[in-house]
Formats: structure tokens, C-alpha cells, sequence
């Protein structure tokens, strides 16, 4: 059978989830950019053995300096991905990029929020989808809107609540025909726009984290976690499947759909959209 002619950007491809998701698209795909700010020797060979048909190539990209990702958008501008996944992430303590961003935030949130509203105008057609990976909007917290960086509440915690949210307000703003954003949403009425949970999966995230909680997170994890390749055929099915063809859906790690909770008000919606680009152009004016 021949593999339809698909172009799929994976970032946070060197290792994890997004490995294991770019091992298990290859099949499925006729081009595939991989992006990661490390090269494993071995990346490219264990696709190609896969798919040796496939075209593969690695481009380096971290997603937590807002400049590379304009760069990267940049050299980008006319490229038709048709599917793009997003799966980079870090877990640490409170710790600054040198663009004085938070690392946690820049790197699930705002580099990648960046790099898909950059890439916007050419991702309204059929067919288009894209998955962000995070834990996908159960927050139990919200920051205060006059604190939507995080610079006087953050933990990790506060960082992860804060990430499920705003990936909320990003997929809301693509595609719902909702207030003050409805001109933005019409650039892509065709595309799908997926958030979805990953679960509890056994990678090195919490490698970052002290090691009081290094070691608890651990043990859980060798206990409790599931490998990066069970979790990757959970969200490769979520990203082909024809229930999500189009429009946008939070969805659990099992790829069904989640409900929204009392944080995901028009009002939460508004602010953070605002905020999240004044964020970039405030970086990019550094």
C-alpha cells in the first residue's frame, strides 16, 4: 500500500515521547522533521529502519528561546507540515532562560503557542492536524490575571496548572468562533487543533527536579508509569484519528475527549491570549 504524501514536524523528538511518537509516525508519513535542541546519533538510522523510504531530517530547535523559534517559523514560512506534534518539556525548579523567560513556561507553553500561531497562515486546510502533548486542562489552579508569567506564584505545580490552562485558550483561540478572537479562528476553520494528555509516562523529566523529590518521583514512575511507546500509540491514535478530523478537543491519555473546568471562562480565555503575545513581543524586542 502506499503511504499517503504527508509531512509531519515532530519537536521534542531526541528521546521520550516524542521518540517514540516519530518511531511510530514514520510508517505513516512520506517526510519527517525532527526537532530537539540534541541530535542522538541514532535518531535518524532507528527511523530509517523503520521506514526506509522515509525523508528524514533533524533540525535544531529549542523551543524555550522565542528567537529560535522565529528562526525556525522564519525558514519555515511556506513549508506545508501537514501534521506538527509538540512534546518538548522540562520539570525543574524555578529557573530563567536567558531571554528571562521561566524555563518551564517557555518550554511548554510559550514556545510552542509561538510556534503554531507563526506557522498559522499556512495550516487552514484539510487534513492539517496538530497535537500539542501536556497534561490537558485539568487544572486545579489558576494564577491571578495580573500574573499570568507566573513571576510572583511559581512552583512546578503552579507551572503545570498554569501550561494545561493556557494550551486551553490556545486551542479555544484557533478554532472556535468565540468573542474578539473570531477573526483569528478563521484562518484555519479546516485544520484540527488537539491538546492531549500523555498520563504518567517513564521518561527523564524529573531528572531536573531536586533529588528530595527526584528520588520519590522515581520510584513512582518505576512503579506506576507507562513506557514512552505505550503512551505514543495512544497519541499517534488521537492524531489520525477521523473522530478529530477538524476543530479542536482536549483529550485524556487515552485519547477521549475532556470536559472543560471552572478556570476556562471567556474572561481567563481573553487575558491569557492577550498576554501570551505581548510575551513574544516583548521577547523579541530584547
Amino acid at each position: 500500500m502506499t503511504t499517503p504524501s504527508k509531512h509531519a514536524l515532530i519537536v521534542g523528538a531526541s528521546a521520550g515521547i516524542g521518540r517514540a511518537i516519530a518511531l511510530q509516525v514514520a510508517p505513516l508519513v512520506t517526510k519527517l522533521t525532527l526537532c530537539s535542541r540534541t541530535c542522538p546519533p541514532d535518531l535518524v538510522a532507528s527511523i530509517k529502519a523503520i521506514n526506509p523510504d522515509v525523508d528524514v531530517v533533524h533540525e535544531r530547535l529549542d523551543v524555550s528561546l522565542l528567537h529560535e523559534v522565529r528562526d525556525f517559523t522564519t525558514k519555515h514560512a511556506v513549508t506545508n507540515f501537514d501534521w506538527i506534534v509538540l512534546t518538548a518539556g522540562v520539570m525543574t525548579g524555578h529557573k530563567e532562560t536567558s531571554e528571562g523567560l521561566e524555563l518551564a513556561m517557555a518550554t511548554a507553553y510559550y514556545g510552542r503557542f509561538m510556534l503554531v500561531h507563526d506557522l498559522l497562515p499556512r495550516l487552514n486546510r484539510p487534513g492539517f492536524r496538530f497535537l500539542t502533548v501536556f497534561h490537558a486542562g485539568q487544572a486545579t489552579w489558576a494564577p491571578s490575571l495580573d500574573d499570568l508569567g507566573l513571576k510572583r506564584s511559581f512552583t512546578p505545580l503552579h507551572c503545570a496548572n498554569a501550561c494545561k490552562l493556557y494550551w486551553y485558550v490556545t486551542s479555544m483561540c484557533y478554532v472556535a468562533c468565540g468573542i474578539l478572537l473570531i477573526a483569528l479562528s478563521e484562518h484555519a476553520p479546516q485544520a484540527a487543533f488537539l491538546h492531549i494528555n500523555p498520563g504518567f509516562v517513564n521518561t527523564t523529566l524529573f531528572d531536573g527536579l531536586p533529588w528530595f523529590l527526584r528520588w520519590p518521583a522515581n520510584v513512582m514512575k518505576a512503579m506506576l508509569a507507562i513506557s514512552p511507546e505505550q503512551c505514543a500509540t495512544e497519541m499517534v491514535a488521537a492524531l489520525t484519528s477521523d473522530e478529530y478530523a477538524v476543530g479542536w478537543e482536549l483529550l485524556d491519555e487515552h485519547a477521549k475527549v475532556f470536559p472543560k473546568t471552572k478556570f476556562h471562562s471567556e474572561e481567563f480565555k481573553d487575558a491569557v491570549w492577550k498576554h501570551s503575545l505581548q510575551i513574544i513581543d516583548e521577547v523579541l524586542q530584547q
